[in-house]
Parts: C-alpha cells; structure tokens; sequence
C-alpha cells in the first residue's frame, strides 16, 4: 500500500513537471510580426536586434533590408517601454526594359509603450495597448496597436491577435506624402519542449492614400511559419512569410493585381530576431 501511494505521487509529480516545463515564460514574445500581452516584468531589461528580408516583385530585381536595435525596459509589472534605432535600405531595378538600379536608404529611431489592462495568466484574456512614434530625416509615423491574447493547454498554447493603425509621412523629391494603414495580424504558437516553439503568423494588409487617407490603396495577405529556441539568457526566432493570392486594388489601376497577388508589394519575406536578457 505504501509503494502504491509513492508510486501515484511520483507520477502526479512527473506529470505536473512535464505540464510546467511546457508553459511559456511571462516575457516571451514567440512571432515576429504581431504581439502578445507577455510584457517584461518591473525593472527587467533586454536588447534586440531584429533583421528583416524582403524580395521578389514581378518584373523587377527588389530587396529590402531593415535592422531594429531594441532595448526594453519593464517600468512595472503591467508597462513596459522601448526605445529603438532602425536602419532601412532598399534597391530595385527593372527587368525590361533595362534600367540603373534605384537605391534608398534611411535611419530613424523609434520609441514604443505598451500597456497591459488584462493580463492573460490572471484574467480570462490578455489586454494591452502598443503606441510607438518613428522619427527620421525622411520619415514620421505614428503607430497604435490594440493587443489580444488567450492560453490553452496549460499556457502550451497561446493565440494573439492584432489591430494595428499607422499614420506615416514620407519625403520624396522634397514634398512629404502621407499613407494610412489598417492592419489585422493573428497567430498561434504551441511550446513543444520548455525550450522550442512553433508558430504561424497571418497578416492582412491595408493601405489607405489621397487626401484624408479616403481612398483604400490595397489589400494584402501574408502567413508563414515562426520557430523559436530559448536558452537563457538568449532567445532566437524565426519566420518566412508569402504573400498569399487574395490582393486586391482600391484603385482598380491596370496590372496591379495578376494572379491575386499585388504586383507592387514583395511576395517573400524573412525575419531574424536575437534577444539577451540583461
């Protein structure tokens, strides 16, 4: 009878380690496209640096290149803030008829803010708010998110979900143009080990132009693949993205969509982010 009842608690025990050891930690942040309500918890801090890759637009040879050098900082348990330097560079060159390539550069340094209401680990649902203002030579944006998340399967399991608005102020041949977005970002990541997770990521695209951003622009849609590898303090994730064929023009301007996809947004994108905890 003794063995039996040490054999029932040793196996509750591995059971419950096994659950555990699967949960995600407060902090992560599995995708690399969209948020979760998972923020730093008061006075921790971490740095980032992120890559981005973007290429392939029918008729032209494109990349786009973007580097994010981050450092967070949790104010309290429920505020986290960031500040961060970014460095973007682009060049095109079209295919017929033959042309000089087209290079831009630009540097900006952004700042963010997030605030969470709801906190998914105490509350039926996580709940936060994301304000980052951009400022460079070339450009200004203004960008505001409302966050959603909720767990399943002891936290294994996390869903997060997305509503993004941007204002963005770009210069070019001396005159400022301005561009609005509305975009709906979703996605799930499943923690297969403590260590490893796997995830999806979908995004729809909206850009909005003319005066009073009146005139929708386009329509895109992208997903892909996320994984993700924690070794403390390091944190590498992962993900590609394609651009999916459901695109659509406001505009209705000729050749803008072939086939569902926007021929003037890239079709392939991939991302790379390194973190440390400090």
């Amino acid at each position: 009878m003794r063995n039996t009842k040490w054999l029932v608690v040793s196996l509750m025990a591995v059971f419950a380690a096994a659950g555990a050891g699967g949960m995600a930690r407060a902090d992560d942040q599995p995708f690399l496209t969209l948020y979760t309500t998972d923020i730093d918890t008061q006075y921790e801090k971490e740095i980032e640096q992120s890559f981005y890759w973007a290429t392939q637009k029918p008729h032209q040879a494109f990349n786009s290149f973007q580097s994010r050098t981050e450092f967070e900082y949790g104010v309290t348990d429920n505020f986290q803030t960031s500040i961060y330097l970014n460095y973007d560079w682009e060049k095109s060159r079209p295919h017929l008829p033959p042309g000089p390539a087209d290079i831009d550069q630009a540097t900006s340094v952004s700042a963010e803010a997030i605030y969470r209401v709801l906190n998914v680990y105490f509350d039926p649902l996580g709940l936060a708010f994301y304000f980052e203002p951009t400022y460079g030579d070339s450009t200004r944006e203004l960008e505001g998110k409302i966050l959603l998340q909720k767990n399943f399967f002891n936290d294994r399991l996390r869903l997060a979900a997305n509503v993004n608005f941007e204002r963005e102020w770009n210069r070019e041949d001396g005159d400022w143009q301005k561009e609005d977005a509305l975009e709906f970002f979703a996605g799930a990541s499943y923690n297969i080990t403590p260590e490893f997770s796997l995830g999806v990521e979908f995004n729809n695209e909206n850009d909005f132009e003319g005066e009073g951003a009146a005139h929708a622009h386009s329509n895109v849609y992208y997903a892909g693949p996320t994984i993700q590898y924690v070794a403390m303090p390091f944190t590498v994730t992962l993900g590609g993205q394609m651009q999916l064929p459901w695109a659509s023009a406001g505009n209705g301007a000729p050749g803008a969509v072939r086939g569902g996809y926007f021929t003037d947004a890239e079709r392939t994108r991939l991302g790379l982010r390194l973190k440390m905890d400090l």
